[in-house]
């Protein structure tokens, strides 16, 4: 295997060849990441050679042109869709066992829907999925930003590489984003033609079948195309009536057109489907509190006698008491709605023009089309206390330009660009209590505008400055449409129910425009070590309220949240180029910090006040043989409040309480080894092991929401032919069995009830695969 091996084998217009110089290091920065850097290297596909063992070289194209890794002074995690696959990573949902500090869960703010996810970078992050919520973490799908959370976590269907990149985003995306950025970068069509097949069988009954082909059709059009269907049952029994919770019938497509009508001239136009269907999000029921307000009204005035006083009789079933808290959270005793819907249609338009050696121009058009479902029994019990149901509808369109450049014989790189994104949508809640039953949520109708440009100069041939300057201005403008459909107790004057208005029918909007600067100093003190420090600023938009009860005279709205980022790190190469070691350590500044509370059944989110964030990360890669290779990483994320605002204190969360979902230890270790049997081809085993210390799945730190510290163990054994040709793999995930809690919602005070989100239990899996 040659040492030189690269993740990315195309070239891409303007690039700067990749080395390890640093005149090959001073293009334009991404925002603000800290400092470590993954390489995953590929497991070894041929027969041993007698060449040197080495790491394989990897690729990147995080500051808009394709640099070494170890070159680029950013914090990234980086990986190739083969060494996902190897992992048994089949979607964004996963990409959190190979990237330390990052957090991603499923199915998050009471949706009922799987394909909503929470992104976490340095607990940087956003739980809710609503329309009037930004992300925290940008996910970009070749160059697209993914504005909303439903259908961010989606299957890779066809995957070059992704790229985990910490901190501040914003002086070289088109979307800024204050956390960190997910880029999902696809296959581009080859040059020579290729296919694939391949199947899946496994626990749950679990079927899967993926076929992919590239290959050209002309001297100057080539293409590509992939198809991915799948089924599969759910891990949580609904007693009730045998259903399982997180069935999943899905189908995802992806296709692509090349075309090079010159040299200098190139056009990637994509496209991609999907439809997904299935049960609602797994979770379960692991607290009641029968004294809170629901409760006492069902068992006092809807009941009476057994089931009062409380706790009244635990054999009734009739009685909303802990009788019905879950002692196997894969055994849910829910009667309520339980289903969910998504279909997601994307196209993309990437075109760039070289018009001289050292200039060239780049255009990312980007559309995506969303429809979503999600109903769920909130209580998880066949009383009703709280059911949900979400309609969710979006389209976003977006159009960047950038043009890139280099001078002073090559000492400066640089790079403008200007964005424009617009985005309309529609998501009405529906909530069912014993008390009432409303209709929340509403419409948007978004733009963001922004104009962005970084620039690095190499002041020595050590040492390399690095600034950048975005200046962003949105609109935000939300309709309410918000009524009461039924009122059991008569609260409401007589014949106003249904359709007594929460809120009037009446436009909110609000605007900001803000400027936030990043400057990075690099120096590589010799052709195997490199240290850098950088500066960013980020800040995440504002909204509206958008679940409201009691009746309100306007939607309350939350401010934007800012943070200012400081971080230094290092890259390092052993002489022998057989071990890497990344590190960065970090510290963060919160300002007007957006925090997800409970105020009286209403989730929405609120400006806390100030936090702080520190921590570090260490990543590594070892070749100590031929056909054994160890990589992992370890992530410290230390977060605190510094000050909260008393409407904040008045929910439960005081300064002493940890941040919603972010552990403060992550690790991952992998090791793979190739064994090559007498007949031919190659065996590789592989262990993979991922951590989490403990963690609050809410602000308020309910008890019943914590999740301990755990390590899940996944494994795998492949044997590939030795021309590459055919191969199967035999896997396992969460081989321990760990039940672990991913989220969850509590409102101990009116619902009574807290519910958490239920991962997944342990699974194997068989996959055949046949290459032309």
């Amino acid at each position: 295997m040659s040492p030189e091996h690269r993740l990315i084998a195309r070239p891409a217009l303007g690039a700067a060849e990749p080395g390890l110089g640093l005149h090959r290091i001073a293009s334009p920065l991404i925002g603000v990441s800290l400092a470590c850097g993954l390489l995953q290297a590929s497991p070894v596909r041929a027969e041993p050679t007698a060449e040197p063992i080495a790491l394989e070289t990897v690729v990147v194209t995080a500051r808009k042109r394709e640099e070494n890794l170890q070159g680029t002074p950013i914090s990234i995690t980086a990986m190739g869709g083969e060494s996902l696959k190897e992992r048994q990573i089949t979607s964004t949902q996963g990409l959190d066992q190979i990237a330390p500090n990052l957090i991603i869960s499923q199915g998050q703010g009471v949706s009922g829907n799987s394909s909503a996810g929470a992104f976490f970078i340095r607990g940087v992050g956003q739980i809710d999925f609503l329309l009037n919520t930004d992300p925290g973490v940008g996910v970009y799908l070749d160059g697209v930003y993914v504005a909303r959370s439903f259908g961010s976590l989606m299957d890779i269907v066809d995957l070059e590489r992704v790229e985990v990149l910490r901190g501040p985003q914003g002086t070289l995306f088109g979307r800024n984003t204050i956390g960190g950025a997910i880029s999902l970068v696809s296959k581009a069509p080859s040059n020579s033609f290729t296919a694939e097949v391949e199947g899946t069988v496994g626990s749950f009954d679990r079927h899967e079948a993926r076929a992919t082909f590239s290959g050209p059709i002309s001297d100057t059009l080539s293409a590509t195309g992939a198809v991915l269907w799948r089924e599969r049952t759910g891990w949580v029994k609904r007693v009730t009536d045998g259903s399982t919770l997180g069935d999943d019938r899905s189908v995802s497509a992806r296709g692509a057109l090349r075309w090079t009508p010159r040299d200098d001239v190139r056009f990637d136009l994509a496209i991609d489907y999907t439809d997904e269907k299935g049960t609602s999000a797994p979770a379960n029921v692991v607290q009641v509190v029968e004294t809170a307000s629901f409760p006492s009204f069902h068992n006092g005035a809807l009941v009476g006698p057994p089931c009062v006083p409380p706790p009244g009789s635990l054999s009734n079933p009739a009685c909303f008491n802990s009788q019905w808290v879950a002692h196997d959270l894969y055994r849910e005793q829910g009667a309520g709605p339980s289903g969910q819907k998504l279909r997601v249609f994307g196209a993309s338009l990437n075109g760039a023009w070289e018009l001289s050696p050292g200039l060239t121009v780049k255009s990312i058009t980007g559309y995506r089309d969303t429809r979503a479902f999600g109903s769920r029994d909130g209580d998880h019990t066949p009383i009703l206390i709280q059911n949900t149901v979400d309609t969710y509808a979006h389209q976003q369109f977006s159009q960047e330009f950038q043009v890139l450049g280099t001078g002073l014989d090559r000492r400066l790189n640089w790079i403008v660009g200007a964005y424009y994104f617009t985005e309309q949508g529609e998501n009405l809640n529906f909530v069912t209590f014993p008390v009432v039953a409303i209709r929340s949520g509403g419409s948007v109708d978004n733009d963001n505008t922004a104009i962005f440009g970084q620039a690095a100069f190499d002041i020595t041939e050590r040492l390399s400055l690095t600034a950048g300057l975005r200046w962003t201005a949105e609109t935000k403008r939300f309709l309410p449409d918000q009524i009461v459909l039924s009122d059991p107790t008569h609260a409401f004057p007589p014949g106003s129910v249904p359709g007594f208005r929460i809120v009037p029918f009446v436009r909110s909007s609000r605007s900001i425009s803000e400027t936030t600067p990043m400057v990075n100093l690099a120096y590589r003190w010799t052709d195997r070590l490199m240290t850098y420090a950088t500066y960013s600023e980020g800040f995440k938009s504002g909204g509206f309220t958008q679940r409201i009860f009691p009746p309100l005279p306007a939607p309350p709205a939350f401010a934007p949240e800012f943070v200012a980022s400081y971080e230094t790190g290092f890259k390092f190469d052993s002489a022998d180029h057989r071990f890497r070691l990344n590190g960065a350590a970090y510290y963060t500044d919160y300002s007007d910090l957006q925090v997800p509370v409970l105020v009286g059944v209403q989730p929405l989110t609120a400006n806390a006040g100030g936090a702080e964030i520190q921590g570090l990360e260490l990543e590594f890669d070892a070749a100590p043989t031929a056909d054994l290779r160890i990589n992992g990483g370890l992530g410290y994320t230390h977060a605190r409040y510094t000050s909260l605002d008393a409407a904040v204190l008045a929910t439960g969360v005081t300064r002493d309480k940890a941040f919603a979902q972010i552990p403060e230890w992550t690790g991952n270790l992998g090791v793979s080894y190739a064994i090559h049997p007498g007949f031919g081809g190659v065996f590789r085993p592989r262990i993979d092991l991922s951590y989490r210390s403990e963690a609050f799945m809410n602000a308020a730190n309910t008890p019943a929401l914590r999740q301990g510290a755990y390590t899940l163990l996944n494994a795998s054994v492949g044997y590939e032919s030795r021309d590459g040709r055919w191969g199967a793999t035999l896997f396992g995930q969460n081989l321990t069995d760990e039940t672990v809690i991913t989220g969850g919602f509590a409102d101990l005070t009116d619902q009574g009830y807290a519910e958490a989100s239920v991962g997944r239990p342990r699974e194997w899996g068989l996959t055949f695969k046949y290459r032309y």
